[in-house]
């Protein structure tokens, strides 16, 4: 499993403004591979995972945005009912918690986004 870098964004959370952010990132050739958002009334926190994170660092800041990075596992995945369970309980059984989850299917695939409290010892499991 591969140890990707999220950037979390901190923006108003209006009409326009993921618009906004995701076409200054296409401008600049950045694909964005995962997406996630955590909302409040008049915030939000948006989850990216791009191709170039230090080209969409350098957009964020000309944009004059609050940003933050994490390290998540991208766990590519069969799309099938258990698989989920099946990796909560390696997890679990190996004493680490799951801090931030986000999943997306299509087909017979799925992708997962984890950041626990041991990345390192979760991707060896998972891996």
């Amino acid at each position: 499993m591969p140890l990707d870098t999220q950037i979390s964004v901190f923006v108003k959370n209006k009409v326009g403004t993921l618009n906004e952010l995701c076409t200054a990132l296409s401008e600049s050739n950045i694909n964005i591979r995962a997406l996630s958002t955590v909302d409040d009334v008049n915030w939000a926190i948006v989850g990216l995972i791009v191709d170039n994170t230090a080209g969409a660092k350098d957009i964020l800041k000309g944009l004059d945005l609050k940003f933050g990075e994490s390290m998540v596992l991208t766990v590519p995945m069969e799309n099938t009912p258990g698989k989920l369970a099946e990796i909560t309980k390696k997890l679990s059984e190996n004493n680490i918690n799951i801090v931030h989850a986000a999943l997306t299917a299509e087909g017979q695939r799925s992708l997962l986004v984890l950041m626990t409290t041991d990345n390192k010892k979760a991707n060896e499991l998972l891996g």
